[in-house]
């Protein structure tokens, strides 16, 4: 869910405390508002709303700026009923105005699903057999077959939800740019057939961003997602973290400083999680002499990771986040997802679902470890 990768961070050094660049949160909080500027204004409105909820837990004055500016602009509740974009992706704003009591809601469905067009349930069977497939070169000759049956689909039905369905699971490994390309592409394709809302705009440009595809036609809701997810990394050059790992050790990214870290967000339950840790075991053991510290973070019971790791040889640090503090402070929503900081402490690499080897050590070359 994109663009420059130059991104500013100052950190606590040596026992000195240095004050958050806020000045560069403010010029990409800033540039979010004026991007959404330019586009249709209920999605816009909904853009700033997004941009007001990632600073409030750092930054809770320019989020209460942000906030009351969408407030004051949104005149009347009338508008949910005049326009239908408002019925799809209204959450955001219904939240962050409180206007929930007396807004015109779409009645909801009842009873059974429709049963879905031939095609379509073509489609979301060949997805299905995705994960099913033994190789990364399999998957990827497959998702070019699904994105060619999605742009065949009849005009009668979107390709918006298809396509959206197959850029969450194209990431999934290491399935080449040609795939990537081609999923990102369909969904811009179907954005300008069927209009969708902000959070779709974010999937893509977060496809865009983190996967470093060659940039999609232009395109204003696109520009806005991309200098959103812009904003949020700068927040997250200010989040840091302190975790205590499995061992009882307190590990801190201001005490890290002159390491470079890999922080892996992981679960025992999941599947491609479990998939890419021998990947970072054997990384960690490769560039550990180099300086690489690599960190994985579980909300889960102390008891579920510790039996999940009875039955495996990883020697990474493993840290426990049950409160979720740090989930929450850099917006995770699926795992795994990877972020790599630099000697420095800057963040420079991140990822959005599982990783290769050949993947880590792309996103390795950014800070020197080839």
């Amino acid at each position: 869910m994109l663009t420059s990768r130059a991104l500013a961070a100052l950190f606590v050094t040596a026992g000195l405390a240095v004050a958050a660049d806020t000045s560069a949160v403010n010029r990409a909080a800033i540039l979010v508002e004026q991007k959404a500027a330019l586009i249709p204004r209920l999605m816009g409105l909904e853009f700033r709303v997004l941009a007001g909820q990632a600073l409030a837990d750092r930054f809770p004055e320019q989020s209460r700026n942000i906030i009351d500016g969408v407030a004051r602009e949104f005149r009347t509740q009338r508008e949910f009923a005049a326009d239908p974009y408002i019925f799809r992706s209204s959450n955001q704003l219904f939240q962050a105005m409180a206007i929930e009591n007396g807004a015109v809601r779409p009645a909801r469905a009842t009873g059974p699903r429709p049963t879905p067009a031939p095609e379509l349930a073509a489609i979301q069977k060949s997805m299905g057999q995705l994960r099913a497939l033994p190789t990364d070169a399999d998957r990827a000759k497959l998702v070019l077959q699904i994105v060619a049956d999605i742009c065949a689909l009849p005009p009668s039905i979107a390709k918006l939800g298809p396509a959206s369905s197959l850029g969450n699971l194209v990431t999934e490994g290491d399935l080449g740019k040609e795939a990537l390309g081609a999923v990102a592409s369909t969904i811009a394709l179907a954005l300008k057939e069927t209009p969708g809302n902000a959070a779709n705009y974010v999937e893509l440009a977060r496809l865009v961003r983190y996967e470093h595809l060659a940039p999609l036609p232009a395109d204003p809701a696109l520009d806005v997602a991309d200098a959103l997810l812009a904003l949020h990394d700068q927040i997250l050059q200010e989040a840091g973290f302190t975790l205590t790992s499995l061992d009882g050790k307190t590990y801190n990214l201001d005490a890290l400083r002159g390491k470079v870290v890999l922080l892996n967000f992981w679960a025992t339950w999941c599947p491609p999680c479990r998939r890419e840790m021998p990947d970072m075991e054997k990384l960690y053991r490769r560039f550990g002499e180099k300086g690489l510290i690599v960190l994985a973070v579980s909300d889960e019971k102390r008891e579920t990771v510790e039996k999940f790791l009875q039955e495996q040889n990883y020697t990474f640090p493993v840290l426990l986040d049950t409160d979720r503090t740090v989930n929450k402070a850099f917006g995770i929503e699926g795992i795994p997802n990877s972020f790599l900081f630099d000697r420095q402490g800057r963040l420079v690499a991140q990822s959005i679902d599982m990783r290769t080897e050949r993947q880590f050590l792309e996103m390795f070359k950014a800070v020197g470890l080839e």
